[in-house]
């Protein structure tokens, strides 16, 4: 794999209450959940030919997204462009709601920008990194937010309406600094994939005093999304009557 400094998509992970998680299941445990939340986003990859989701256009190439894993952190990342956006946000949903089914409870953010990222040789350099981190530490909830740099040109456009939804409710106070209120929607595709209740699976994991606010946060956000299921409806042009 060749270091490259083209724009990249970047994806920061924190495992949520990781030092108690250490001391409660081990190292062994914790290095297969990581494995099962990397194997969750291979799964949601696409090689060959398929459809694009931008007007059903025949799109051939591929769409791989790199990973890596260390201490309280999982990093994804691939080449920027719309099709990489919607695979990874589409992989981060899945991945999500593998972390809550494992109990590996994740906070996180994606970022974009120009980088230097070398699996081989573990160079991680650019600002994407950086940002990532920041957008994630204002966060008080399990779920993805997308960094600032989503706000501006060129990269504010190509957001597929499924995977995303515009929030601001879980953000720490100044937050919005960091973040572009645009957050992975996790919760829908629990709704397509299992039929466990979401709501218990996050209550299971509030055991920790501390974050019981983070577990509050990732309810009503549930609940938001929920309520949210076909957005889109409501900004599509109608028809005006005839006169």
């Amino acid at each position: 794999m060749e270091t490259n400094e083209r724009a990249q998509l970047f994806c920061f992970l924190d495992v949520l209450g990781f030092s108690n998680l250490v001391q409660s299941v081990g190292l062994d445990i914790l290095y297969a959940k990581y494995k099962e939340l990397i194997n969750a986003a291979e799964k949601q990859q696409r090689d060959g030919l398929f459809l694009s989701a931008r007007g059903g256009h025949p799109f051939f190439g591929y769409e791989r997204i790199n990973s890596f894993y260390f201490s309280d952190t999982i990093i994804f990342w691939c080449p920027y462009d719309v099709h990489h956006l919607e695979a990874l946000a589409t992989a981060m949903k899945e991945v999500m709601c593998r972390s809550i089914e494992i109990e590996l409870p994740l906070r996180g953010a994606i970022s974009v920008g120009r980088a230097k990222l070398n699996l081989e040789e573990k160079v991680f350099i650019g600002e994407p990194i950086v940002n990532a981190a920041n957008a994630e530490k204002v966060q008080k909830w399990i779920g993805i937010t997308l960094s600032n740099e989503f706000g501006e040109p060129p990269f504010n456009g190509g957001f597929k309406a499924d995977c995303f939804l515009q929030y601001d409710r879980h953000l720490k106070n100044g937050g919005i600094s960091q973040v572009t209120p645009l957050v992975i929607d996790f919760p829908r595709q629990w709704r397509n994939t299992r039929k466990r209740s979401l709501d218990d699976a996050i209550q299971a994991l509030n055991k920790d005093a501390a974050f019981s606010d983070y577990y509050v946060n990732t309810l009503n956000f549930v609940e938001f999304s929920g309520k949210s299921d076909r957005w889109w409806e409501t900004y599509i042009d109608k028809p005006k009557s005839a006169v």
